[in-house]
């Protein structure tokens, strides 16, 4: 899963616990993957002060060897393959820009002494963008840009365009490209009109990114049955949880396609991991401190299968205090699924294991409060597709006799529906139409 990084539109400053500095944000924030900024939070002034005219001393500025390293001319990159065509090493230590001018294209073109052998009079041309992002060693800015929006229950009954048709998510380019707009942004969308096919949702799941095979197999059916290997199989409840944490990579993104749903009970809920943690960084941040720091183990040993991982509840890109006021732009995954972990005594690296256990319970809490979980029955020809690492979802128990209640699921890959999700924005990170 990208690092994900928040941008306020609105604050208010809060005061609610000892020590905390920070403000609770409007629900709406910016997405942008921190790759997209400077390490130190702003370009350099000489970057930030490029405008269509650009002088050699502005070029100077740069490193020879990193502005040299990102030429994309068709000397240096492949046009088809796009793949590169010399080896970063290659590069003389000593090289230098001998001219830097500016084109019609508000571009530059610049020329070079002691450039890569065999590369006689090569000319690199660069954009404003392309500068800016040499100048913090970041990618392109136009890249992966959305909002993402934390929700409750209220928020995503009522603001949420909750569901997209079948039909016109595999044949419609717009019906694409706002679904994987609404996923990035709440992690949550839910198809509908779903022909009575249980292939459909290899269908869906390939549209939006790429069927990921795993132990299950490459799709999977959720039924009641004997000796049920897994909670899931059976009629019980299935209390908030992330699906195959105890894998290194766990899928990114999990659909569940209703096929049939006329059994008495069995509504499902889902909630915002990334939501609980900023409300429980308002009460408690020293909770959240220790949830970042801590490791728990997930294991899973049945059925001829073993797998085993370790992984903090909250995982951040950098290192940060949950009372700093910019906290929130460092959380990039929640790992929650409490059926799935080993006993904490041998789990947690933790020496507060007390402390441990209250900030779990205080964050598990926050999740089961009535105004944070979205409830629904799923009727059938309905497929629901979230963030296995941002949404937990869960089963209330359900009558097996009063019934046919059968699901098939399936998992994709983060990366895979984030590139999907690249390609449908434009340079401002708009719905590509």
């Amino acid at each position: 899963m990208a690092s994900i990084l928040y941008r306020s539109h609105s604050t208010r400053c809060i005061s609610r616990a000892a020590g905390f500095n920070g403000c609770i944000t409007s629900t709406r924030r910016a997405f942008v993957d921190p790759r997209l900024t400077s390490r130190s939070g702003s370009l350099p002034s000489f970057v930030r002060s490029i405008s269509s005219q650009v002088s050699n001393d502005h070029i100077s500025k740069l490193d020879p060897i990193l502005l040299r390293d990102a030429c994309r001319c068709s000397q240096c990159i492949d046009p088809s393959t796009q793949q590169r065509e010399f080896v970063f090493s290659d590069i003389p230590i000593d090289i230098q820009v001998s001219s830097a001018q500016s084109t019609s294209s508000s571009g530059y073109e610049v020329r070079w002494t002691n450039d890569i052998s065999g590369l006689n009079d090569h000319v690199s041309q660069y954009s404003n963008t392309d500068l800016q992002s040499i100048a913090s060693r970041t990618l392109p800015q136009t890249k992966g840009r959305t909002e993402v929006e934390l929700w409750d229950r209220d928020i995503f009954s009522n603001k949420v365009s909750q569901s997209v048709d079948y039909q016109d998510l595999l044949g419609n380019t717009t019906s694409l490209s706002n679904a994987l707009n609404q996923f990035r942004a709440y992690g949550l969308i839910f198809v509908n009109n779903i022909p009575e096919d249980s292939e459909a949702v290899r269908h869906i799941v390939n549209r939006l990114a790429l069927l990921k095979n795993t132990f299950y197999g490459e799709t999977w059916d959720v039924r009641s049955v004997p000796q049920a290997k897994n909670v899931a199989y059976t009629s019980k409840i299935l209390g908030f949880h992330m699906d195959l944490l105890y894998m290194k990579e766990p899928p990114g993104v999990q659909l569940l396609h209703c096929i049939h749903n006329s059994c008495t009970g069995g509504e499902s809920e889902f909630a915002d991991t990334f939501k609980a943690v900023e409300v429980l960084r308002y009460e408690q941040p020293e909770y959240v401190n220790l949830l970042c720091k801590s490791t728990i183990r997930y294991g899973y040993d049945n059925d001829n299968h073993f797998y085993t991982d370790e992984k903090p509840v909250i995982k951040l890109s950098q290192p940060a205090d949950a009372r700093d006021a910019n906290f929130m732009k460092y959380v990039e995954r929640v790992y929650w699924s409490p059926p799935f972990i080993d006993t904490i005594a041998t789990s947690t690296t933790t020496a507060n294991i007390s402390g441990f256990v209250k900030a779990s319970k205080a964050f598990a809490d926050i999740l089961q409060r009535p105004e944070m979980i979205f409830e629904t029955k799923m009727e059938s020809g309905t497929c629901a597709v979230f963030d296995n690492l941002r949404v937990v979802h869960a089963r209330k128990a359900f009558d097996m006799n009063s019934g046919k209640r059968w699901l098939k699921g399936v998992y994709g890959d983060y990366q895979d529906i984030f590139s999907k999700t690249v390609k449908h924005v434009d340079r401002r990170g708009c719905k590509t139409q």
